[in-house]
């Protein structure tokens, strides 16, 4: 049996393909794209036949999402259907599911009540972590995003579900490692010990700051510069400074740095602010972390609250934990077979 993992997101699309026989794992394929579903969503088809040329044996397909909420739909709705429509006129012959708040559904199904399955990718993401921690808060920084994902006795319990309601009960912080506006962030920052307002341009991203601290290399700046520039230290460092209106030419080196720091902190106050809110309405003092390169903001939120900090790496590779909402949509079809097969386990 060969399962194919989708998790079609805004900017990224991450993919993941199994081969299992006789209830073990012979291979496993990830992949990760930039595609971004604001401009293309029409050729979303396309991208996946593209995707799978190489794998055309699929016997299952597992979907999450989170494009509908691209503006390129005028609705959730709108979104939901369209992409699970090109999905379908890819996958026709094969058994597909799509990860909701309600379980895996069929196409059918999903069309009588499509919201079901409006960036439920993190149900998928708890499905899989569960077998590591029991008992602990998922915490997920990608592109765009931080996710606060707390499970109890092997169950999410999170209060909200949709996006609006995660961010009103801090579960969903709009802040990530690559793609999150600068000005997003701060409003002022201290500039030669001076508090110095800051442009509202798309001057410069979070990307480049976590460039510029060694967070993050050039191969994990997967997403476009503000400027369509180079993705080196010198054309991050330049279009930082433009966050307050400078250059290269008029502000120094140290002090670039210095705000390149200033602005990690910030985003590691946004991260601590929602999982302070989460842990005191849970009272679970585990964490298990990941993160795109090696800011670790999450950890560095959490030992902030004391709490015990696990790494995912621990458990699976850095290529793994980037796509691991495809792998746990997997995981969910896995866990509805009589002979569960567990994709992920504790040591």
């Amino acid at each position: 049996m060969k399962i194919i993992g989708l998790d079609i997101g805004g900017a990224n699309t991450d993919c993941t393909i199994i081969k299992i026989e006789n209830k073990n794992i012979i291979s496993m394929k990830k992949d990760r794209g930039y595609f971004p579903m604001w401009k293309e969503n029409t050729q979303l088809q396309r991208y996946l036949e593209k995707l799978i040329k190489n794998d055309p044996d699929i016997d299952v397909v597992c979907v999450s999402m989170t494009a509908e909420l691209a503006d390129g739909y005028l609705s959730k709705k709108e979104g939901v259907l369209d992409i699970s429509k090109q999905v379908m006129n890819v996958f026709n012959d094969k058994k597909v599911f799509f990860v909701t708040f309600d379980g895996l559904k069929t196409y059918n199904e999903l069309k009588n009540n499509p919201l079901i399955a409006a960036a439920a990718n993190w149900i998928g993401t708890a499905e899989i972590i569960k077998y590591i921690e029991e008992d602990c808060i998922f915490m997920d920084i990608g592109s765009t995003t931080t996710d606060i994902i707390p499970i109890k006795s092997k169950k999410e319990c999170a209060l909200g579900h949709s996006d609006l309601e995660r961010l009103s009960t801090g579960e969903l912080i709009y802040t990530g490692m690559l793609r999150t506006n600068l000005s997003s962030i701060v409003h002022s920052v201290p500039i030669y010990e001076k508090d110095t307002r800051v442009s509202s341009e798309f001057f410069s991203i979070t990307a480049d700051v976590h460039r510029i601290l060694g967070n993050i290399n050039e191969e994990d700046y997967t997403c476009p510069t503000p400027d369509g520039k180079e993705k080196d230290i010198i054309s991050c460092k330049r279009r930082l400074a433009r966050l307050v209106c400078a250059d290269l030419d008029t502000l120094e080196n140290d002090e670039i740095i210095k705000l390149a720091k200033y602005l990690e902190t910030k985003q590691i106050c946004q991260i601590y602010d929602g999982l302070k809110e989460v842990v005191e309405r849970t009272n679970i003092k585990t964490v298990l972390v990941t993160s795109i390169g090696n800011g670790n903001l999450c950890e560095k939120a959490a030992k902030k609250l004391k709490l015990n900090v696990i790494s995912l790496d621990a458990f699976m590779s850095k290529k793994a934990s980037n796509v691991l909402t495809s792998i746990g949509a997997i995981q969910m079809y896995l866990d509805t077979l009589d002979d569960t097969i567990i994709l992920i386990k504790k040591v």
